[in-house]
């Protein structure tokens, strides 16, 4: 219950903070907790265009379910270490229809993000865990555009959008920890890769660590990235600058794992990825845009809690003071 209770005071910073008049669902599987739903397919279902649906976190898992309308879902974060040790598990989140493009993926724990139409557009999915992305592909001549992955932990299969070779997503991937990614046309910056494969045509790849991946691209560009072995990337078909080749980055603590929370991706004194980024930051997680170890989701969330005048007369003001932090 006081998970809830702290997701919901922090869902209410963020309403009034931007001013949003969508509805509000809740969902809790946990005995006790005061939510709206325990299922969040029934929450979807209840739910109009624009809504925000709040997940507790939990122990248990909440299964898969279909979104077919635009939704901001959100859960506790990703972090165990941070979200009070429960993360909101999900196995397999559809999206079914052209009507859930432009929605919002925040602090969730995914087996799998299926995409079963071409035409589901513009989604985001930000400081979430997820397996893998797949598009299931319904139109041949078509492929989900301008897609924005940002500061995930893709630990599994990892990312495929790719149907054609000549299809460009126009995506963006940034401050990642992932394996595979199979995409055209798209900006991956301030990665890590751990083995897998890099694969597509015409993507602009910058201030990234690759670790142990092959490749198989065409038609793009590699900068100011970090390689630890030769990668066998035909730089006749692509164009490269400012590369370190045979380059330990020089993580403060790193494992050949997808345990991406009990290691410290941060670089070392000395590592030449240092301030080596085309930005001017690191390269790795934590240049560019940044990357927020707790994984909790950017809305602001409540620190505390006081009520000062617990005894309020009739027609009375009750007083509270509360505080926070934005978690940017």
């Amino acid at each position: 219950m006081k998970t809830m209770k702290k997701l919901l005071l922090s869902l209410f910073c963020l309403i009034v903070s931007v001013g949003l008049f969508a509805a509000t669902r809740t969902v809790s599987n946990n005995a006790g907790d005061v939510a709206q739903f325990t299922s969040i397919q029934e929450a979807v279902d209840a739910s109009s265009d624009g809504d925000i649906i709040l997940i507790s976190g939990s122990s248990t898992s909440y299964g898969s379910f279909t979104v077919n309308i635009r939704l901001t879902i959100i859960g506790p974060g990703a972090n165990t270490d941070f979200n009070g040790g429960a993360n909101a598990t999900i196995g397999t989140l559809t999206f079914g229809s052209n009507q859930a493009s432009q929605s919002i993926l925040l602090g969730l724990n995914i087996g799998a993000i299926i995409i079963g139409v071409a035409d589901c557009d513009e989604v985001q999915v930000r400081r979430c865990q997820v397996n893998y992305l797949y598009h299931s592909p319904n139109d041949p001549s078509r492929i989900p555009q301008n897609w924005l992955l940002e500061e995930n932990n893709l630990y599994g299969s990892g990312v495929y959008n790719y149907y054609d070779n000549n299809l460009t997503a126009n995506w963006t991937i940034r401050n990642n920890y992932m394996n595979t990614c199979v995409i055209n046309g798209s900006i991956l910056s301030n990665n890590v890769y751990y083995a897998g494969s890099i694969q597509g045509r015409a993507n602009v790849i910058t201030n990234s660590v690759f670790y142990g991946s092959s490749f198989s691209l065409n038609q793009s560009s590699i900068a100011n990235s970090i390689f630890n072995n030769a990668p066998n990337i035909d730089f006749s078909a692509n164009s490269g600058s400012g590369n370190f080749l045979e380059t330990d980055p020089q993580f403060v603590n790193f494992t050949f794992s997808s345990d991406l929370y009990r290691m410290d991706l941060s670089l070392q004194p000395g590592s030449v990825g240092i301030n080596a980024g085309t930005d001017g930051t690191d390269i790795g997680l934590f240049g560019g845009k940044g990357f927020l170890v707790s994984g909790l989701p950017g809305i602001p969330s409540v620190e505390s809690l006081v009520i000062l005048n617990p005894t309020v007369p009739q027609n009375g003001t009750l007083n509270i003071q509360v505080e926070g932090k934005a978690n940017n």
